[in-house]
């Protein structure tokens, strides 16, 4: 392992994502955030594949980020050539092309030379105009491993800096990840790029097992945005390198920032169990986690909200009550109130008996804490409680019985 980069792909991968459309606004402010965490290119379009990319790379380049801009092309050097013709200033190109036999036979109908010939063709013509070229093996997840190695060698010798390995289908698992990196990693003449969706939900592993492997770019994703089943997490990643393997480069506190940001852009909504910027990952219902919470927060958050970016809650925040809800959260709640009750008083077990006959008869929310004190009062005043407060009807209304 040595220097790692990333290569962040939400603003050219993430909006393939069926339903996404970001404003030319919403693609310079997160092109914007991106750089302030430190990632090393930002991959968008090509100008002349999507309209809205020449604007944006214009505007980009006003920011001084024509350094950091991948812009994507299929690899055609007539491509290029619109490109380069709109005057746009950016370092680098991406130039894809699929080497895999289904895709070569099937879709592209060229042979395996002919593939080699026009990508050759399209490297030149970048290098001939000072360019930084990643060649892309679309499907390289099937290509026959001696093609592979002579593709990348091929476009090696016309001139490219990088040879991107795409797992297009997100099929391998992490230890076929870092063989087959390895052995690439062996065989080829330049670094190697790992572009990982996350239809099986391995792709941060892989990720982690490609830079393990020799992998010297791996490509993100803000909150997985990605065809079909989504792409690498530029989060997860990060927090990932920075935890496990202290990679300090990047500014991990900007991350909630970032995601909160994506999300509302995009319009789609991260589930609170999202790693490192979901915000269950620092809440609690279970009894036996929020008794540990309550004693020491690190005893069941690795994460800390702190250092994502996230707002540390009080603890009032973090301790949910549930069906899962145990004594030491009730009394929490109670002494938070200015009830003074230990965990062996009768009324808390009649609390927690009446809150799980609740989720019996079909609740599907969490109870307020207020809702909590309200049962204190009247058990503890000899009332008597029905057999359900509220439940819950299937179409969103409430009931009291």
């Amino acid at each position: 392992m040595g220097e790692v980069y990333i290569c962040d792909t939400t603003l050219r991968d993430g909006r393939q994502m069926p339903g996404v459309y970001l404003t030319l606004y919403e693609c310079i402010e997160i092109a914007r955030m991106l750089d302030e965490i430190g990632v090393d290119q930002i991959e968008v379009f090509s100008p002349s594949y999507v309209i809205k990319d020449y604007y944006l790379i214009r505007e980009l380049n006003k920011m001084g980020l024509s350094d950091k801009l991948l812009v994507w092309h299929r690899g055609l050097r007539r491509d290029l050539e619109k490109s380069i013709g709109t005057r746009l200033d950016f370092g680098a190109v991406a130039l894809s092309i699929a080497t895999e036999k289904g895709h070569r036979e099937k879709k592209l109908r060229m042979t395996k030379e002919q593939i080699m010939e026009t990508m050759c063709e399209a490297v030149t013509y970048a290098k001939d105009h000072g360019l930084y070229v990643s060649v892309n093996a679309e499907k390289s997840v099937g290509t026959e491993p001696e093609y592979l190695v002579e593709f990348a060698n091929t476009v090696a010798d016309a001139g490219a800096d990088r040879i991107r390995y795409c797992d297009t289908l997100g099929e391998l698992i992490p230890h076929e990840t870092y063989t087959v990196i390895s052995e690439l990693k062996r065989k080829v003449k330049i670094p190697i790029e790992f572009h990982g969706h996350d239809d099986m939900g391995m792709a941060v592993g892989n990720a982690i097992e490609a830079f393990r492997a020799g992998a010297k770019w791996l490509d993100t994703s803000v909150c997985r945005l990605g065809e079909r089943g989504g792409f690498t997490s530029l989060e997860a990643l990060l927090y990932n390198l920075y935890k496990h393997f202290n990679i300090r480069k990047y500014k991990i506190g900007k991350l909630a920032e970032l995601a909160a940001f994506v999300e509302k852009a995009s319009g789609i909504k991260l589930p609170p169990n999202t790693p490192i910027v979901g915000r269950n990952i620092y809440r609690h219902e279970s009894g036996i986690h929020a008794h540990g919470v309550l004693r020491d927060v690190s005893l069941y958050e690795r994460v800390r909200a702190e250092e994502v970016g996230m707002r540390e809650g009080s603890l009032r925040e973090k301790i949910v009550i549930g069906e899962t809800t145990g004594r030491e959260s009730i009394v929490f709640v109670l002494r938070e109130a200015g009830i003074d009750i230990n965990k062996d008083d009768p009324v808390v077990s009649k609390i927690l008996l009446k809150i799980q006959e609740q989720y019996l008869f079909g609740r599907k929310t969490s109870v307020p804490h207020e809702e909590v004190i309200e049962l204190y009062n009247i058990i503890s005043n000899g009332g008597k409680v029905p057999i359900t407060m509220i439940i819950e009807e299937e179409n969103g209304n409430t009931t009291k019985s």
